[in-house]
């Protein structure tokens, strides 16, 4: 019980910060002149966060409901007789070459990711009971 209030106090302070990040943007200048706002992917990391994902899982969990508008956009090229071959406007800037480094090698926040562990659910736990594992 105690692990659950701690988990709600520490998601009910990110969300403080989220809150009070995008009321800041709201009324900034830059923002407001650029016409810019949270996107969606500000808030989604917050319930991935509360869901218990770690992270690193992130951009992948946003990239998977883009895929449905990708694949959407590539099958309305398909159906234009006028598209010839797309070309995503894509340029990366990061890191050319990275030699692979195991996970246990890699630096870890000295106070870690404290919402990272999530109880096992009840669904979980039945579906465990009955693999025999």
């Amino acid at each position: 019980m105690y692990a659950m209030i701690e988990h709600i106090c520490i998601f009910n302070t990110i969300l403080q910060v989220a809150v009070a990040l995008e009321k800041a943007a709201l009324s900034d200048e830059y923002f407001v002149k650029r016409k810019l706002y949270p996107n969606v992917d500000f808030y989604s990391g917050l319930i991935y966060r509360a869901m218990g994902f770690p992270t690193e899982f992130f951009p992948v969990l946003f990239a998977i409901p883009r895929m449905a508008g990708y694949l959407a956009h590539w099958r309305e090229s398909l159906d234009d007789p006028d598209t010839k071959i797309m070309r995503p406007q894509q340029v990366y800037t990061g890191v050319w070459m990275r030699h692979y480094m195991p996970p246990n090698e890699r630096m870890m926040s000295k106070e870690g990711d404290r919402l990272g562990q999530v109880s096992v659910s009840n669904a979980t736990r039945r579906r465990l009971a009955g693999s025999g594992k």
